[in-house]
């Protein structure tokens, strides 16, 4: 699958390029496209898009999450939209993999197994070639996740009992 598909699909369906969201969620389907990556765990693929686009986790599921928001509540093409995420089960999950689904099926001519990709965030990123998306994931990968993930619930607990 090339990423031009993938980008002109997220085009046509209205969400906006200028989100970061709209790049991530070109890397999740692109990663799903690897033998690596065809039943995924959602966390670890947020973490290797967080380690391709240098930032979180967390950023990537939130901007993930908000970019299908903010094109489910445009809905400038709603056909085209119904057509590839749905208005249904709105998790990020769900949504990438439908998305991912739907374009295999609409274009099956574009076999092309997935490269590591350049993310342009900044000029200088444009430089440098990010890490390759195939790679394994490690225990340490793992452990900074679940290390992430606990001070994230702790903080989500903290401020809870002080409000």
């Amino acid at each position: 699958m090339e990423r031009k598909t993938v980008e002109n699909v997220l085009m046509e369906m209205g969400m906006p390029v200028r989100l970061k969201g709209f790049t991530y969620i070109t890397d999740a389907v692109l990663l799903l496209d690897t033998p690596e990556w065809k039943d995924p765990k959602w966390t670890a693929l947020y973490y290797k898009i967080a380690m391709i686009n240098h930032t979180t986790p967390t950023r990537v599921e939130r901007a993930i999450r908000n970019a299908f928001a903010s094109t489910r509540n445009r809905a400038g093409n709603y056909d085209i939209l119904e057509h590839y995420i749905g208005f249904t089960n709105c998790e990020n999950s769900n949504s990438i993999t439908y998305l991912y689904k739907t374009i295999k099926l609409d274009f099956p001519e574009d076999t092309s197994p997935a490269e590591p990709t350049v993310s342009s965030q900044s000029p200088a990123a444009a430089c440098t070639v990010a890490p390759d998306p195939r790679m394994e994931i490690t225990a340490d990968m793992v452990r900074t996740i679940i290390r992430q993930t606990i001070l994230e619930i702790m903080s989500d607990v903290s401020s809870n009992e002080s409000a």
